[in-house]
């Protein structure tokens, strides 16, 4: 499955000149762009709101999660924290971050912060979106 895919623009044909010999070429200019292929454009406030009214406190707590991270894709806040924030009880907390973490969803980089996997949400470009990445990616590996 393709993660990226390329838009080609034909600009048109432009003239150039040879450094070597002087000598005049036409070419034809193409733009090629890589983007995002394949997907899927969620409104988060909507999505949120919808599972509220569904959900139980795990799933609202998860959204709430969501809604917390800054542009890393990081939480830092301890459980306590959370707790008191989002207005779920401790228990719930923890064993919501386990479940999160246990499935990939999040990592934990340092003491009461936590990074959500910028494969599963992100929010920016493709290069901010690929330096998270390499960050989530490389948490955990010194141990």
């Amino acid at each position: 499955m393709a993660t990226t895919r390329k838009k080609v623009k034909v600009i048109g044909t432009e003239t150039y000149i040879k450094q070597e010999t002087g000598e005049l070429t036409e070419m034809q200019v193409v733009s090629i762009e890589e983007r995002d292929a394949n997907f899927h454009k969620i409104w988060l406030e909507h999505i949120i709101h919808s599972m509220d009214i569904i959900g139980n406190q795990k799933i609202r707590f998860a959204f709430w999660l969501i809604d917390q991270m800054n542009s890393d894709n990081q939480i830092t806040m301890t459980y306590r924290q959370m707790s008191d924030k989002s207005g779920v009880s401790l228990d719930t907390v923890q064993r919501t971050i386990k479940a999160l973490t246990d499935s990939g969803f999040l990592k934990r980089y340092n003491i009461g912060v936590y990074q959500v996997n910028p494969d599963v949400i992100f929010k920016g470009g493709k290069n901010s979106r690929m330096n998270v990445l390499l960050e989530y990616n490389s948490i955990g590996k010194d141990e």
